[in-house]
């Protein structure tokens, strides 16, 4: 199955030599900023170990929007595999759905399906579907390949998509993950979300008389708390019990219960009032790794 792009020219530019300057200058400046921030400039070989992760949590919006902040997550190094876990924002297909073997087609390249791990995966839970219909009109999973394809053209994907976001589900997809990866080593997990949608088209209105950017800090705070102490089933509480309006949560669980051994760290973390200017109304994106 061939699953060419569907938001190039929406959510990221359709033309190859505009969408890779994109991506150059968001690349660019996320370096810039994480060397200074980690190291002296003579580091350079610690900065280089650092830059290694297992996992990722990176957003998924309009590149105008969270481009820099994924940017952060894809200064690591990309291995020859990446995971991608995504959302099911229209609920179409199955609960957790494979997208096992084929290529997706950007305008900067074409990212094959890894074949061999997809069937490996699948053979340790039952529950994950070979289905490509909750992909074709999802972007959660597509917005991610350019960069990785800018970071690394020989990568491979093995693109997996989530409706159910049970802990149960995330926890048995996160335990064969982690068997799997024992297999495949040097494999990267990226879970792809956004995180509260605040204002008045999303339904959930900015509280105790903050802007909605400042509100969207605060309950994403929250759910940082939980992320960093890869405590899943936390997560999941404190994302129900506060009304944090978080898209991926069943990708980052996921992640959180593959990468139990890992340990986590923010890079970085912004809304869309950066650069929209529009204080009624924020998404907040953050990029962490997992190492």
């Amino acid at each position: 199955m061939i699953r060419k792009a569907v938001f190039a020219g929406s959510f990221y530019p359709g033309d190859k030599k505009e969408l890779e300057n994109m991506i150059d200058g968001f690349l660019a400046s996320a370096r810039k900023n994480l060397k200074a921030r980690k190291c002296p400039p003579s580091a350079t070989a610690d900065f280089q170990r650092r830059t290694f992760c297992r996992g990722l949590i990176v957003p998924h919006a309009g590149y105008v929007y969270s481009g820099q902040t994924q940017a952060y997550s894809y200064s690591t190094l990309i291995p020859e595999r990446v995971v991608i876990l995504g959302v099911n924002h229209s609920g179409s297909g199955g609960p957790v759905s494979l997208f096992g073997e084929g290529a997706w087609i950007v305008p900067n390249g074409t990212a094959e399906c890894d074949v061999e791990f997809a069937q490996a995966l699948a053979g340790k839970i039952p529950s994950l579907a070979y289905d490509v219909s909750s992909h074709m009109g999802e972007h959660s999973i597509e917005v991610q390949i350019p960069f990785l394809l800018r970071r690394n053209p020989r990568v491979k994907i093995v693109p997996i998509s989530m409706y159910d976001y049970s802990v149960d589900t995330a926890r048995a997809l996160g335990k064969a993950l982690a068997e799997t990866v024992k297999i495949f080593l040097g494999t990267l997990i990226a879970a792809s979300s956004d995180f509260t949608h605040c204002g008045p088209g999303y339904g959930q209105p900015p509280k105790h008389g903050l802007s909605a950017a400042d509100w969207a800090k605060k309950q994403d705070a929250l759910a940082e708390k939980k992320i960093l102490a890869l405590d899943a089933a936390g997560l999941f509480e404190i994302v129900h019990d506060n009304g944090i309006s978080m898209c991926g949560l069943g990708p980052v669980m996921a992640l959180i219960f593959a990468l139990q051994d890992s340990s986590a760290e923010k890079l970085y973390y912004d809304t869309s009032s950066s650069v929209s200017g529009d204080y009624l109304s924020a998404v907040g994106y953050a990029s962490y790794a997992f190492r």
